[in-house]
């Protein structure tokens, strides 16, 4: 009673956790991966696991004059097997070898490695990035040593897109110098190329280029100045009037203002491509479709019959085969979890092909609505598994090229009975803006009407918000005048 008073009580609780095996953790990891970084996980894995082969095409069969060089090289591959064997065995005689050890392949030369690692890496080219392309200009720049100096740290605060984000005052006493010292040295790099470089607002961009192309135009340099906000909102009938200029001359200088680039750095910043490898492909197939897989974008694995020999061989020290099981039984488990994944995703594009046959015929108008609840009831999955199945994967078709996550939309039903998917409704919104007269664009009712006359009745809230999503302006900011 005296421990319950002063707050020491025990009591039990029963809790119910699920925990992930390393397998089911490797399972979902894979099943994540998209090809380019599956390859990436099987080179390692390769590199990791002796036993592990790459499954490659049969060479054709040579000639019957060839017979007796055919048997000299089985004859050498057997001595080669015979000298691992025997290597290992050496390896492992008075103590447990070194698992790295025993998966260098025979005839393995470290020199030879390090040589061919080496011409690899000299090989790969380096794109030079903008600050190295702004500093060549600075060594060709007339200038004296001590602004030469100061551009550096100017450089140093340019951005990728090419504007100077640190302050003047802070470049000065980086460098040490006065501000007057600093300006300079960001006028001397404001003159290189790109035109636009080393700018500090969009306005200081915009005239830079203006000055370098065609001089200072007292109408442009007052658009830019003042009036950049007015032009956003298409005020150009009050903008002229303003300016006393006729607004056929305003739409011109607006046309040159539009010809500037308002992000600089892109066009000397390092470009960082991104390669996508389809995980499927959708093929004709008389009157329908069919899902093709590439079989070449993942390699096929296969368990060394090396390997097995020497689990088997009874002159296999005992610590030797313990590790050959080890490696057996991870290689088995990455070997199935890829057969895994490669069905979920198959599986997932034959529904795909079998849903949106009207789409793989006629266009992105006829993509019918198709959640991921829906293709997981179909196939006995959970929803989470059809989204880690599809994401960052792609599927090549009649019609492009196309994330998985693409086909997953919500929809509308027609009057007719006809699903439609949102991403069909929002093909229909840009179909009719582009065919719009300019001097007369659709307002999101003319929209909501221009739909119902197609038998799609669509609030206009959702109609604004397609439009928006499609990055398409307002009915007032897309008016010609």
């Amino acid at each position: 009673m005296a421990d319950a008073a002063q707050g020491m009580v025990q009591s039990g609780e029963l809790r119910q956790e699920q925990t992930l095996t390393p397998q089911q953790l490797q399972s979902l990891d894979i099943l994540y991966a998209p090809v380019l970084e599956l390859q990436q996980k099987i080179n390692q894995e390769l590199a990791d696991n002796p036993v592990l082969e790459v499954v490659e095409n049969e060479p054709e069969p040579d000639p019957p004059d060839h017979a007796p060089e055919e048997k000299t090289e089985l004859g050498s591959e057997r001595d080669d097997i015979e000298d691992e064997l025997a290597r290992i065995v050496e390896l492992t005689a008075g103590g447990a070898a070194d698992p790295e050890e025993i998966a260098l392949p025979a005839g393995f030369d470290q020199e030879d490695e390090e040589e061919r690692r080496a011409y690899l890496f000299d090989s790969i080219a380096d794109e030079t990035s903008m600050q190295e392309l702004l500093l060549q200009q600075l060594r060709c720049a007339d200038t004296d040593p001590e602004t030469a100096r100061i551009a550096e740290f100017v450089i140093g605060g340019i951005d990728e897109s090419g504007y100077l984000k640190t302050h003047p005052a802070d470049i000065a006493t980086g460098a040490g110098c006065s501000l007057e010292a600093a300006e300079k040295a960001i006028r001397l790099v404001q003159g290189f190329d790109p035109p636009g470089i080393g700018a500090r607002d969009l306005k200081e961009c915009l005239l830079l280029q203006l000055r370098r192309d065609n001089g200072d135009s007292p109408e442009m340099v007052e658009l830019i100045e003042h009036h950049l906000d007015d032009i956003a909102r298409n005020k150009l009938p009050q903008l002229a009037k303003t300016l006393n200029i006729p607004l056929e001359r305003l739409n011109e200088d607006i046309r040159k203002l539009r010809s500037l680039n308002p992000y600089p750095g892109s066009e000397i910043a390092v470009s960082n491509p991104v390669y996508i490898v389809p995980e499927v492909s959708v093929e004709r197939d008389g009157d329908d479709f069919k899902v093709v897989s590439d079989d070449n974008s993942i390699p096929h694995l296969r368990i060394s019959k090396f390997y097995l020999k020497l689990l088997e061989n009874p002159d296999t020290p005992d610590d030797v085969k313990a590790y050959i099981k080890n490696k057996l039984t991870s290689g088995k488990g990455l070997m199935k979890c890829l057969d895994q994944r490669q069905k979920t995703i198959r599986r997932i594009a034959d529904i795909i092909v079998s849903t949106q046959h009207d789409f793989l015929e006629k266009g992105v108008e006829y993509l019918k609505p198709m959640t991921m609840q829906q293709v997981a009831d179909k196939l006995g999955l959970h929803e989470t598994t059809i989204s880690r199945a599809i994401a960052n994967k792609y599927i090549r078709t009649p019609m492009g090229l196309f994330e998985f996550k693409f086909f997953f939309t919500g929809g509308f039903q027609s009057k007719g009975g006809e699903e439609v998917s949102s991403r069909g409704v929002k093909e229909m919104i840009r179909e009719l803006v582009d065919k719009e007269n300019p001097g007369a664009p659709l307002s999101d009712s003319k929209l909501v009407s221009l739909l119902k006359e197609r038998g799609l009745d669509i609030a206009r809230r959702t109609v604004a918000k397609y439009r928006e999503e499609l990055g398409i302006p307002s009915s007032h900011l897309r008016r010609n005048f």
